[in-house]
């Protein structure tokens, strides 16, 4: 198996074995649900799992790595909109990047464990809401609706120091 660094050398590595049309198969034990192809070799790359162990993966995964190929033209960005006396330096405009892991290649700024944990939760929403875009076929990314999120940090008035405001959205990666 090849040693992969980032995100960008799992989706190049994706890419290469769905182009070349390396093909594997596994069912799941309990619904019948397969997953083929490259989906299906992104999952043993990205795992380490063999078909014995992907054979008794809950179906659902099916859909997410059957996917990939077409969410990885995207990434959720969390950028912060709003900062007011932030104890770990968190300016406005810092962005978090996930693609769809954190890339702190691509963030900026620091990277405060207060701010990211609802950062967390938020982008693991939309990474199932995208998930259920890329089945649909449609071409429009949903929209984003609830996509301001708060730091735990309750604010001087509350016990805290200051706070900051994240607003999330997806991007289309560039070519």
């Amino acid at each position: 198996m090849d040693y992969l660094d980032t995100t960008a050398d799992v989706r190049n590595q994706c890419n290469r074995r769905v182009k070349r049309g390396k093909s594997t198969l596994f069912t799941n034990e309990k619904e019948g649900i397969m997953l083929t192809g490259g989906a299906a070799d992104l999952f043993k790359l990205s795992t380490g799992l063999d078909e014995k162990a992907m054979a008794k993966l809950h179906p659902g995964l099916e859909k997410l790595y059957r996917n990939i190929p077409r969410t990885l033209g995207y990434q959720l960005v969390a950028e912060v909109v709003k900062s007011q006396a932030c104890f770990a330096g968190v300016e406005i405009g810092n962005r978090l990047v996930f693609d769809p892991f954190l890339n702190p290649q691509k963030s900026t700024g620091n990277m405060c464990p207060k701010a990211l944990l609802p950062v967390l939760l938020e982008i693991n929403a939309l990474w199932e809401t995208t998930m259920e875009w890329a089945e649909s076929g449609k071409e429009e990314l949903p929209e984003i609706v609830w996509r301001n999120v708060r730091c735990l940090d309750p604010g001087l008035e509350n016990g805290g120091v200051g706070g900051v405001i994240y607003t999330i959205r997806n991007e289309k990666i560039a070519a």
